[in-house]
C-alpha cells in the first residue's frame, strides 16, 4: 500500500488542497455544530469571510475545557447511529475528554500512521510489537490498523508485563516496536536482567511518542538497541497518536501533514501568532476529520517552525522542532522557565536516564548514577538553569519504573 502522494504533495498542491478544506470545515461546523454555530455568532465571524490561515486568526481558540464541558457528545457533528468508536484523551482529569470516530475518522487516523510506516520503511516482513495500551486512551489502535493494513505480523501486547515484551521480541523476532518514549529503557534493563544483551535483541527501528524526549535520550536508546528511533507525535483530539506529522530518516524536526491539519504556533500567554522559529505553543486545526473536527484547538504542546521549504528527503509540508514539553509541564523557578525535557538533556549527556524533578517546595532533582558524576551534573545544571536545585543521586533501581508515560514531574 503506497500513500506517498499525500507525503510528497508539493506547495502549491498543499496549499490548494489546504485552503479548500479550510473553507469546507467551516461551512461543515457551522452547520453541524452547536458550539461552532454559537462560537461565530457571538464573535461576529462570517465563515466566509474566512478564506485562509492568517483569517484563521479572528477566530477565537477551542480548548480542553470546552471539551470537557462537551461531554459527552455535545461537539459531535454527526448523529450517534454514525460514530463507530470513542477514544479518551490521555492525562486527563476530571471530567473526561471523549473524542467520537466515525468510519471515515478511522479510515484517516489509519492513512496517517501508514504515512509514517512508508517514511521508515516499515512493510509486511515486519513484525511490529504494539506496548501502547489497549483502551479509551488511544496508544494501540492507530498502530494496529496500519499494521494490519499492510498484513505486517502484529504483536498486540499492550501495556505492561516487560519481562514478556523482552520474551516476545526474542521468540518472535520483533523488528520495529511501537511504545512510549521512556519505555524501552525499561525494556533494556529487564532484557539484562533476564541475560539478554539490548543490542542484540531483533528491533530495527522503534517509532516513539506519547512524551517528550530529548535528543540526548534518542541516543542512548538508539546506542542501547542498535536501532533507530523516530518521533512520531499526534494527539488524541486530532485523532490519535501519529495523526499530524512524522519525523524523516534525516531527523531535522516534525513534518506536519498540511493537508489534514493547519498548524499555528503561538504565544502561550497572549495568544498572537509568533515568528517562525520562535517558540510558543501549537494550534491545530483539523481539516479531514468528520465526528469531531477542531478549529483553532490549543494542545498545550511547546514547539517552533522550523521551515515551510522542501525538506532534503523530498517532503515539503513545513517542519516544526520536536515537543519541548507542554505548557502545564512548564517550571518556573526564581524567574527562569524550563521543562523537564531540558533536565533530562542534561542528564543523558552523563549517562542518567532514570530521573524526577520535584517542585513541591523546591525544585529538586532525584537521579540514579554514580557518585562520581554529581560534581559535573551539577555544574552543568547550573550553567543551563543559572541557579543550583537540589540534586539527589540514588543508586540503581531506587527510583519508581513505569511501562506506560513515564511520570517525571512532581509538583
Amino acid at each position: 500500500m503506497n500513500f506517498s502522494s499525500g507525503i510528497y504533495l508539493s506547495r502549491s498542491e498543499i496549499e490548494e488542497i489546504k485552503t479548500k478544506r479550510l473553507r469546507g470545515l467551516l461551512r461543515y461546523v457551522y452547520e453541524r455544530s452547536a458550539f461552532y454555530r454559537r462560537l461565530f455568532k457571538e464573535n461576529d465571524i462570517d465563515v466566509e469571510t474566512i478564506k485562509s490561515v492568517e483569517d484563521l486568526q479572528k477566530i477565537p481558540f477551542t480548548t480542553k475545557q470546552h471539551l470537557r464541558e462537551a461531554y459527552p457528545l455535545k461537539m459531535s457533528c454527526v448523529a450517534k447511529e454514525e460514530i463507530v468508536r470513542i477514544q479518551m484523551s490521555g492525562g486527563t482529569t476530571g471530567q473526561p475528554v471523549i473524542v467520537p470516530y466515525t468510519r471515515k475518522d478511522v479510515e484517516q487516523w489509519k492513512e496517517m500512521l501508514l504515512r509514517a510506516f512508508q517514511i521508515a520503511g516499515i512493510t509486511s516482513k515486519d513484525v511490529i510489537q504494539i506496548t501502547p495500551a489497549f483502551g479509551l486512551w488511544n496508544g494501540g489502535f492507530g498502530f494496529h490498523f496500519a499494521a494490519d493494513a499492510i498484513n505486517a505480523f502484529v504483536i498486540p501486547i499492550g501495556a505492561g508485563n516487560t519481562r514478556n515484551q523482552v520474551k516476545f521480541m526474542v521468540d518472535f523476532g520483533t523488528t520495529v516496536l511501537c511504545a512510549t518514549a521512556s519505555y524501552p529503557l525499561r525494556i533494556a534493563e529487564v532484557a539484562e536482567e533476564m541475560g539478554y544483551e539490548p543490542s542484540e535483541l531483533p528491533v530495527e527501528k522503534m517509532l516513539l511518542g506519547a512524551e517528550p524526549w530529548s535528543e540526548e535520550m534518542r541516543r542512548k536508546i538508539e546506542k542501547t538497541f542498535d536501532a533507530k528511533a523516530f518521533d512520531i507525535p499526534g494527539l488524541t483530539e486530532m485523532g490519535g497518536v501519529g495523526t499530524v506529522g512524522f519525523e524523516c530518516p534525516n531527523r531535522c524536526g516534525l513534518h506536519m501533514w498540511e493537508d489534514n491539519y493547519i498548524v499555528e504556533i503561538v504565544d502561550p500567554e497572549s495568544g498572537e501568532v509568533v515568528s517562525d522559529g520562535e517558540e510558543g505553543e501549537i494550534v491545530y486545526t483539523s481539516l479531514n476529520r468528520e465526528a469531531m473536527p477542531l478549529v483553532r484547538y490549543r494542545s498545550g504542546e511547546i514547539s517552533a517552525v522550523l521551515s515551510r521549504e522542501k525538506c532534503e528527503c523530498g517532503i515539503e509540508h513545513m517542519t516544526v522542532k520536536r515537543i519541548r514539553g507542554r505548557t502545564d509541564d512548564l517550571i518556573i523557578h526564581k524567574g527562569v522557565k524550563f521543562y523537564p525535557a531540558d533536565v533530562e538533556s542534561i542528564l543523558a549527556n552523563h549517562g542518567v536516564v532514570h530521573y524526577r524533578i520535584d517542585v513541591k517546595d523546591e525544585v529538586k532533582i532525584l537521579f540514579e548514577g554514580e557518585n562520581g558524576v554529581l560534581p559535573a551534573i551539577a555544574k552543568d545544571i547550573k550553567e543551563f538553569l543559572g541557579f543550583s536545585p537540589k540534586l539527589e543521586i540514588f543508586p540503581k533501581g531506587s527510583l519508581e519504573r513505569f511501562e506506560g508515560k513515564a511520570k517525571r514531574l512532581v509538583r
